[in-house]
């Protein structure tokens, strides 16, 4: 392990005429509300990380025993707040390293606002909705719409259900609001329909309901969709939108004699991208055309997804109609994934595009009644390279992906047990292994971790296999004053360990450090233990190899000097 960082005072310690702000330490809470939990957390903890003595008064004499917590393990206490009121919490902390602490706050609970929105709301789209609470002087007012509105107002344009918080605490009701759309009514064209043929009316919309009349009697159908039958006559629709009002239509459909022929645009379609298709019509008897589209010839071609229909007329006596769903497989490819599964375990790779033929391989084959099949799932016992060739209509698609077997989880995370620190000394934790990512105490995912202050580490190792966790505690103690230097540096202008010098403060006076290369040139010297060696000598860049150091200095403790010499490996 490399130990690259560096504190030192040169010659007798003297007090520095500036001293840094620090943030003073406070106590944060979660709710403001009666009746709710309310955690509260500070900042205190960051330093004190073992207290001795942790008590909480949450300033609620009425709770009883409640009103204190002196747990020392308890960092985040909740406590329950039945009444209103300004109530002061309180916050003592004894740890021997970082001293003693007394923190105070006042929390300002609330109780909900009893609110009656009423029953929820249906309009038509284009209506305004406004919902109101009442105006409460000094009152804060956040609503759950997406721009967080903060008045005692809010315009509502969007279905949801809708709620309010007052001074951060929920009212006691929700509304909901709908808006219905305004039907797009159109039953179509009057039409003389060929006996035995069948014509479907439709007057589908949102949130309705629905009264069909013929020839002015009223039908028992009371669904979007209905069935003409002969003879047909006048056929009228009241729809009853809720929010918008009724709408009507009305459509004549009249049947005659002659038997309908056989006709078919084909079944429902689904095509390639790109690809045109052409519907053809041509009944026998056929004497012209009407499609959805508007064409009047006896076949289209179809370039887009949609549903199109056609009326075609019978000897100029009486129609006939199919409709066909024609829908495009747009873009969408075949996502067979690389995957990596522990050994022992089996995978089945699925390629379902649809009804169709299917052609898998394998790189190195398998055995010759698993290289090839018809089906859409593949059965995966090895790891190879797989590849799925798919016929869906006249569509081809092909895909591959790779499938690895990963071994059990192993890693070691260095040091591999609990270590004290001086204070002042940087330390770095180490994680190696075949795991495929290493997760730290506070989320970070790099395979080292940077120790600053005493406490406890642990990292989550993952891999395809298993989930493993290492923990190692960190103290760290005031060391007497030996001169600690670190036995490697890397002077490559990152910013990290690219100086050489003492590695924590002391009190010490006439320091003198000089540094030789293996030719007993002196490359460096100093009399700051804060001035390091970048590595470079004569101006020129460092030089990857090992150097001697000697350094001399007065312990300011004892009154004793010094003397003291190792070596340090520069890494480029």
């Amino acid at each position: 392990m490399l130990l690259l960082v560096y504190f030192m005072a040169s010659g007798p310690l003297q007090a520095s005429p500036y001293k840094p702000q620090m943030a003073a330490d406070s106590i944060s809470y979660t709710s403001t509300c009666t009746g709710q939990a309310v955690s509260f957390s500070a900042t205190v903890f960051a330093k004190a990380n073992f207290p001795d003595t942790v008590i909480w008064n949450f300033g609620d004499t009425a709770s009883g025993a409640f009103n204190i917590s002196d747990d020392r393990t308890i960092f985040q206490p909740t406590h329950v707040y039945n009444t209103p009121g300004i109530y002061t919490v309180t916050l003592h902390v004894v740890d021997d390293f970082a001293g003693v602490f007394n923190l105070s706050t006042l929390v300002h609970i609330v109780a909900p606002v009893a609110i009656n929105f009423g029953p929820d709301i249906t309009t038509c789209m284009g209506d305004t909705i406004t919902l109101s609470v009442p105006s409460i002087p000094g009152a804060t007012y956040i609503w759950n719409d997406v721009g967080k509105t903060d008045t005692s107002q809010l315009r509502v344009y969007d279905n949801g259900t809708y709620t309010v918080q007052i001074n951060g605490c929920t009212v006691t009701d929700t509304v909901g609001v709908f808006f219905s759309r305004i039907p797009q009514l159109e039953l179509g064209a009057n039409h003389n329909m060929c006996t035995g043929e069948i014509l479907e009316l439709n007057a589908a919309s949102q949130n309705a309901s629905y009264e069909w009349q013929l020839n002015g009697l009223v039908l028992p159908e009371t669904t979007a969709n209905i069935v003409t039958v002969s003879p047909g006559g006048t056929y009228t629709v009241a729809v009853d939108v809720l929010g918008c009002g009724i709408y009507r239509d009305t459509v004549v459909i009249t049947y005659s004699n002659p038997l309908a022929p056989s006709f078919s645009l084909g079944p429902d379609t689904l095509l390639c991208p790109q690809q045109i298709y052409t519907l053809n019509a041509s009944p026998a008897g056929a004497t012209n055309y009407n499609w959805s589209i508007g064409s009047t010839q006896s076949s289209i071609s179809v370039s887009s997804a949609g549903t199109y229909w056609v009326f075609v007329n019978i000897n100029s006596v009486c129609e006939v109609t199919d409709t066909v769903i024609v829908s495009y497989r747009g873009n969408k490819q075949l996502d067979l994934r690389d995957s990596t599964i522990c050994v022992g375990e089996t995978l089945v790779l699925d390629a379902d595009f649809g009804t169709g033929s299917y052609h898998w391989s394998a790189n190195p084959p398998l055995r010759p009644d698993q290289d090839i099949t018809d089906q859409s799932t593949f059965y995966v016992y090895k790891p190879a390279v797989y590849t799925v060739v798919a016929q869906v209509g006249n569509c081809v698609y092909t895909d591959s992906c790779t499938i690895t077997y990963n071994d059990s989880l192993h890693y070691q995370l260095a040091p591999l047990k609990d270590t004290t620190l001086c204070l002042g000394e940087p330390w770095r934790l180490y994680v190696s292994g075949n795991a495929n990512t290493y997760t730290w105490q506070d989320g970070s995912t790099a395979t080292s971790f940077d120790v600053n202050t005493a406490g406890t580490y642990f990292v989550i190792a993952t891999n395809a296999c298993t989930t493993d966790t290492s923990t190692l505690h960190i103290n760290f103690r005031v060391c007497d004053c030996e001169l600690l230097m670190p036995s490697a540096f890397t002077p490559n202008s990152d910013g990290l360990n690219d100086l050489f010098r003492p590695l924590h403060p002391c009190k010490m006076s006439e320091y003198r450090m000089s540094i030789f290369n293996r030719f007993g040139q002196m490359v460096f010297t100093s009399v700051n233990p804060l001035l390091g060696w970048d590595g470079r000598y004569l101006g020129k860049a460092p030089v990857t190899g090992t150097y001697v150091w000697m350094a001399t200095y007065i312990n300011t403790d004892t009154n004793t000097r010094k003397n003291r010499t190792g070596t340090v490996v520069v890494i480029r």
